[in-house]
């Protein structure tokens, strides 16, 4: 699965190895026991969106990251509307603070009478999924 990311040009080896296997591990931690193969529809349909935004024939490297968010962000909440995440899906696990400017909010060890696990996930995954163009504005392209 780490080959997902290899259509990705130019691509760093080293890069691809840390954060491609953290995503897949990550989410394996969380409670997903197989990736589901629709990930590689995901991504190539976020390659294409930052490829798009950016107006280049590759995602610049200094983006990697933000193309990572945007397939977990986009993974999850997937699985997510289709019910597909796991029984034992931990949240607390994958996200225990969560900083947006000056601004950080501590997701993990909050024991509420309400659980907000739902919430949690839900506002991580918009993160993940919004913040994206505000970032690859520096790498986009003009043309005329």
């Amino acid at each position: 699965m780490i080959g997902l990311f290899e259509t990705l040009k130019p691509m760093d080896p080293f890069f691809e190895s840390i954060y491609a296997s953290q995503i897949l591990d990550t989410l394996k931690k969380t409670g997903f026991e197989s990736i589901d193969s629709g990930i590689n529809i995901i991504a190539s349909n976020e390659v294409m969106r930052l490829k798009n935004f950016c107006n280049t024939e590759y995602v610049p490297e200094r983006l990697y990251y933000l193309l990572y968010e945007m397939i977990l962000g986009s993974f999850l909440e997937n699985m997510y509307v289709l019910g597909k995440l796991p029984d034992e899906f931990d949240i607390d696990s994958l996200v225990g603070r969560v900083q947006l400017g000056d601004t950080s909010v501590e997701l993990k060890g909050s024991t509420n009478i309400n659980d907000m696990s739902e919430q949690k996930l839900m506002y991580w995954i918009g993160l993940l999924r919004g913040r994206w163009k505000k970032e690859a504005i520096i790498c986009r392209k003009i043309s005329w």
